[in-house]
């Protein structure tokens, strides 16, 4: 990419921040024992290590970035063995390269430095103004403790808008073209996707060098040829989302449901963007669950710049500005923009039935 293309600095380091991110945590991931957060849900080392990791690099080489990120530091200050073992992963971490100067990206100090690395994520408020990274470490860590799926998303988000993302799924590996859990990448470190704003879609097939591949430029998606032939990309064993509601528009629409089934967010979007997935519809099980923008930000650029549109159950855009929540937002549309309208209007219609 040319020295003066816009976010063409940005980009190359949260590339090669989470490429660095990716090695250790598919090295983890053979050993991973998951704990639980105050919410109940799980976190592993591979989390708050990868965490730490990106925000070190990414503040020695933006200084005045903010920080948003899934995890903080409190279940790590409470258990000593666990901090023991976070701390040994972060300082055996493969050593990469930042794009920039050549040398390699700088490490925690020491587990105080570690801890306070993670909360400037986790502590990170996001907000309408100046510029912010966010982030998830650890994406789908209920199927990376099983050794499936999992993804690390970063995003570059300025004045409320998504500018820059990267996304790699380190086990990904297509079946027969199609994105299915079980099907992982044994020697290689799956996919990244990176894009900016304006400037299309990257892809490169990762090997478990510490170096990144030379990129491809990915070409825009089409729409299916009908509506019947629609496929939807889904979790039925989320509990957030109204699967009901889908099932009908694909009754509706004569389309089959669902086509791909995976638990992680950000690999919901790499099934649209690489694996032949068309739509996916996040209808809220609830009024007032919220919806946290690492889950999103940074693989929703990479979709919209993919040819793909995005925007909530009222046809609103996403709203990334609100802080650490798109609380100004009410559920999700994320299609191929030539599917877009049709699904709007069809869910727009189903929701208004009296139930």
């Amino acid at each position: 990419m040319a020295a003066f293309s816009p976010f063409a600095r940005e980009r190359a380091v949260a590339e090669a921040a989470v490429l660095r991110a990716a090695l250790l945590t598919k090295k983890i991931q053979e050993k991973a024992r998951g704990v639980a957060k105050g919410d109940k849900s799980p976190v592993t080392e591979a989390d708050f290590a990868a965490q730490a990791l990106m925000i070190s690099a990414l503040q020695d080489a933006f200084p005045k970035d903010s920080f948003v990120g899934e995890e903080d530091s409190t279940v790590l200050r409470a258990n000593e063995q666990l901090l023991q073992e976070v701390y040994k992963h972060v300082a055996s971490a493969p050593d990469v390269a930042n794009p920039e100067t050549g040398s390699k990206f700088a490490k925690p100090s020491d587990h105080e430095d570690m801890l306070s690395l993670i909360d400037r994520g986790g502590k990170g408020t996001g907000g309408p103004n100046g510029r912010f990274w966010g982030m998830d470490p650890v994406d789908g860590t209920k199927t990376f403790l099983l050794g499936h799926q999992y993804a690390i998303s970063l995003a570059l988000i300025e004045n409320g808008q998504q500018v820059v993302g990267v996304l790699c799924c380190p086990n990904l590996k297509l079946r027969n073209g199609r994105v299915v859990e079980e099907s992982v990448d044994k020697d290689g470190l799956g996919i990244m996707l990176s894009a900016v704003k304006g400037k299309g879609v990257s892809v490169r097939y990762l090997s478990r060098s510490p170096e990144l591949p030379q990129a491809t430029r990915l070409e825009r998606l089409r729409g299916p040829a009908e509506l019947k032939d629609l496929h939807i990309v889904d979790s039925r064993s989320s509990t957030a989302l109204r699967h009901d509601v889908v099932e009908q528009l694909a009754e509706k629409f004569g389309a089959s449901y669902p086509g791909t089934e995976v638990w992680s967010s950000h690999v919901r979007y790499a099934t649209l963007i690489l694996g032949g997935g068309d739509a996916q519809v996040r209808v809220p099980a609830r009024p007032g669950l919220p919806v946290y923008i690492w889950d999103h930000a940074g693989t929703q650029l990479i979709f919209t710049e993919a040819g793909g549109k995005i925007t909530d159950l009222d046809g609103k855009p996403m709203d990334f500005s609100a802080g650490r929540e798109l609380s100004n937002n009410r559920g999700m549309i994320i299609a191929r923009e030539a599917v877009h309208a049709d699904i709007l209007s069809g869910i727009s219609q189903l929701l208004a039935k009296p139930s």
